[in-house]
């Protein structure tokens, strides 16, 4: 299962409600996300649809516990999807008494009409406002962290991101002030008619997950975070270890052709007993570093003065070479 699955499955069996109340916010919430009316020339019916099938199934039970209403409960294949929906649906007579008590469907007479933006129902009491916006986040949060690569398992891609989708701007804006009170603090984007609030970054993800009480989700969210954090400080030290390598090998070049360059010109008998050594090493082994130097010159001197004498043929090379 995707990561965003398993944090959704968490907080719903870690969220329970006390008061009727709860539960109506909650099942407003799914409603408002999922729902759709169905007019029909007799009856009006309230169906719901979401891929999570333990959403739809804690749903008719807030709904049995609060109404004794008939559900069924169906699934569908969406071909262009690639799959499943769980349909929940009800009877004709639960969507007035449903109407009565939530607020959320807008009625011209007897006839049901549509959601309403839900402005009528403010909620003040945080356990209401939790359970509103758990039931928001369940039927339409969408959360993505970094994933391994399937060609480098030590390598993650992607970001950290939660996205949440609305058909009503009122609701949009209602949700984002909603979390803004527990200084989670969404943004919100304009597409098409689509309103969309959306988190980028793992510290306000974190404590998005935090609030619903997704502590194994903030835990594993913890894990890539530092996973990475390492990876990114060892693949900063090889690149810095490459950088220096590269450039140990570019100085070892340049020596190596100034020590053939006073070889050929007035030979390496010319140079001091101390230079001549490491010249001849040098000759030897052109891809040393210092430090190798310093070994095959006994480790009697230091990785500074190594570069000392080499400094000294380099001038020498250069007199030469004027």
């Amino acid at each position: 299962m995707s990561f965003s699955t398993n944090f959704k499955l968490e907080i719903l069996n870690k969220n329970q409600f006390e008061t009727r109340e709860e539960k109506l916010a909650f099942v407003s919430a799914v409603f408002m996300q999922n729902g759709s009316i169905h007019i029909s020339k007799h009856a009006v019916n309230i169906e719901v649809e979401n891929e999570l099938q333990e959403l739809v199934y804690r749903l008719a039970t807030e709904l049995k516990a609060l109404y004794d209403f008939e559900i069924s409960i169906s699934s569908k294949n969406v071909p262009y999807l690639k799959r499943n929906l769980f349909v929940l649906k009800l009877p004709a007579a639960a969507t007035k008494q449903i109407a009565e008590d939530t607020g959320m469907i807008i009625y011209s007479g007897d006839m049901a009409i549509g959601f309403s933006d839900m402005t009528v129902n403010e909620y003040i009491d945080e356990k209401l406002i939790k359970a509103y916006l758990l039931g928001i986040t369940l039927s339409s949060a969408s959360v993505a962290v970094p994933i391994q690569s399937q060609n480098d398992r030590n390598i993650f891609e992607g970001g950290y991101s939660l996205d949440m989708r609305f058909n009503n701007e009122n609701i949009a804006y209602s949700v984002m002030n909603y979390f803004a009170q527990f200084d989670i603090f969404l943004k919100k984007v304009n597409r098409n008619d689509i309103f969309s609030l959306y988190i980028r970054g793992s510290e306000m993800l974190s404590d998005f997950m935090a609030f619903f009480g997704g502590s194994n989700a903030v835990l594993e969210l913890n894990d890539i975070i530092a996973y990475r954090s390492v990876r990114n400080d060892i693949n900063r030290i090889k690149n810095c270890e490459l950088a220096n390598l590269d450039k140990s090998i570019e100085a070892g070049q340049k020596q190596y052709l100034a020590i053939k360059l006073i070889e050929e010109k007035i030979g390496l008998e010319s140079l001091s007993e101390k230079l001549r050594e490491i010249a001849i090493i040098r000759l030897e082994n052109p891809d040393f570093t210092l430090e190798q130097i310093a070994e095959l010159a006994g480790g009697d001197i230091s990785k500074s003065g190594i570069n000392h004498r080499f400094r000294k043929i380099m001038e020498i090379a250069k007199n030469l070479q004027e």
